[in-house]
């Protein structure tokens, strides 16, 4: 035997040896994802929905963040203040471990939402200011911080952050400031920088406002072209859950009033269909291919308040016609429970966070509330178990609808609800009602309105120093007064000076049974109209 030929021979056996092992790897892998697989959660593709194992490390509670940081690492938050990154500890593919990063809590900060990183300095945005954290001696704790940028209003009210944190090709950070419309208390905003998206330096030192008249943007994204998108939820001015396009110096149509646009509102370039409330969005990079989805838009839903069940993923597909119009197409993605974020690691897999039950305002409630998810793409699994999302196709006579539209004026629905948009009443717009809420949670929250209440929608009660009680629904606050949206729709302004108690109260504006005395067609008639709008 040549030697040439012995060099093949061993050639050949060192690459059957390789393949071998290699598939035996993957053999593990396969068999790992197994063990953790939550079947429970429905994909739509080829992908598999792994639940990871966290035993060891930071209990988790309630996360609100996930997303890649320094050297590809996933890292995450919880509701708490505590940031941690996820370790695989014994290599076998499923994350296991939560290793402490640091915890804004120590130094005196709240609702870490906002997460960013340049090199290896991590951002945190929080509800006081944003904070940069580095660990220098590389150990997996963050050893040295300090405060990045603190020129934010903000008062003690639970639903202010800074969120969508996200460095652009110009190396400034860009991020979304909650609103201060339902906030009685909230603090002076001379630069009007809450309801706002601002654009700060790379050395903290000087920030700009880009685009007014947002309400609660929790995720925003680069797409590959440099155009920066944020989603924003439906309420106070915005008709439904959207999906926006920056452009510098837009207003985006909530709380005019505060921003007292000069032009046309905005539009979304998207209306979701997917779910309610979506939180966290992150562009998968145009070479991750995760079943075709390359440069594609991902976009994580908590669903309706306190609805446990429901939430999900969607992404969203944004091409250029011949013509140079942009278009946009939804596509359903997974079905999961309340999730608050989503990221791309950096094996390709996309990791999710699911908040799990929390009170009105998002806070713990149990002792440990929440996880992650690892969808990871299967191509054994591409187009030969792939789900198709059931949309169920209801059929009305036009009689039962015609009874339940004059039902829906005679039992006074109209006086607090609106079925069309650009409007905004005492309760929230029933416009595209059909498509949010099931007819079973529609007829729940009609006989039991107090049950779930929509943050932003509790009422408010009053107390003037004349002795004169007001009890209505907050529609827009600043630091000399805020005007109540009373009963009958009519808007009250209310200066602090003339307060001497206000409360917030836990009870829906709306009574309870409402419908209760009606017959039971009567009732089926109203939920059929109800259901049709959409």
């Amino acid at each position: 035997m040549n030697v040439r030929f012995q060099r093949f021979v061993l050639s050949c056996t060192f690459l059957l040896v390789l393949c071998l092992c290699n598939s035996c790897r993957d053999n593990r892998k396969q068999d790992i994802f197994s063990t953790y697989e939550d079947r429970t959660a429905i994909a739509y593709g080829p992908y598999r929905i792994i639940r990871l194992p966290i035993t060891k490390g930071v209990t988790i509670q309630n996360p609100i963040q996930i997303s890649a940081g320094p050297g590809g690492i996933i890292y995450a938050s919880n509701a708490s203040g505590a940031i941690y990154r996820l370790v695989d500890s014994d290599s076998d593919g499923v994350e296991d471990e939560a290793g402490l990063y640091c915890s804004v809590a120590d130094n005196g900060l709240h609702n870490p939402g906002g997460f960013a990183y340049r090199g290896d300095t991590v951002f945190i945005g929080t509800r006081e200011e944003i904070r940069a954290y580095i660990d220098i001696d590389k150990d997996g704790k963050a050893d040295s911080s300090w405060t990045f940028f603190k020129d934010i209003p903000q008062s003690e009210h639970p639903y202010e952050w800074i969120s969508g944190l996200c460095f652009g090709k110009d190396n400034y950070l860009y991020g979304a400031i909650t609103t201060d419309s339902w906030n009685a208390g909230a603090s002076p905003d001379p630069r009007g920088y809450r309801g706002a998206i601002i654009r700060i330096s790379p050395d903290g030192k000087q920030a700009e406002r880009l685009a007014t008249g947002i309400r609660s943007v929790y995720g925003m994204s680069f797409h590959p072209d440099g155009t920066l998108y944020f989603a924003d939820n439906e309420g106070g001015g915005n008709p439904t859950e959207e999906l926006n396009r920056l452009v510098p110096g837009k207003f985006y149509g909530h709380n005019a009033k505060k921003y007292k646009p000069t032009d046309s509102t905005e539009k979304p370039v998207l209306s979701f269909q997917m779910e309610l409330a979506p939180s966290g969005m992150e562009f998968n990079s145009t070479d991750n291919d995760f079943g075709g989805t390359g440069g594609d838009l991902f976009v994580a839903f908590y669903g309706p308040a306190e609805r446990w069940k429901r939430g999900g993923i969607a992404r969203v597909r944004i091409s250029k016609a011949e013509s140079g119009k942009i278009e946009l197409a939804e596509y359903p993605v997974a079905d999961i429970p309340k999730l608050s974020d989503l990221a791309f690691g950096r094996d390709g897999s996309l990791y999710a966070a699911t908040h799990g039950v929390a009170d009105y305002w998002y806070n713990p409630i149990q002792e440990s509330s929440g996880g992650f998810y690892k969808m990871v793409y299967d191509p054994k699994r591409k187009g030969k178990t792939e789900q198709q999302r059931s949309v169920k196709q209801e059929t009305f006579s036009s009689s039962s609808l015609e009874k339940g539209k004059d039902l829906y004026k005679t039992t006074a629905c109209f006086a607090c609800h609106t079925t069309e948009d650009g409007q905004e009443l005492l309760g929230p717009t029933l416009n595209g009602l059909g498509n949010r809420m099931s007819r079973e949670e529609i007829y729940e929250s009609i006989m039991n309105p107090s049950a779930i209440i929509k943050p932003s929608m509790e009422g408010t009660k009053i107390t003037l120093k004349d002795g004169k009680v007001l009890l209505g629904r907050i529609v827009n606050a600043n630091e000399q007064q805020f005007d109540l949206m009373l009963i009958g729709n009519k808007v009250f302004q209310v200066k602090r000076t003339e307060i001497a108690t206000i409360e917030t109260q836990k009870k829906s504006l709306m009574y309870e049974g409402l419908i209760k005395n009606l017959p039971k067609a009567d009732q089926e008639s109203l939920l059929d109209y109800l259901q049709s709008l959409k």
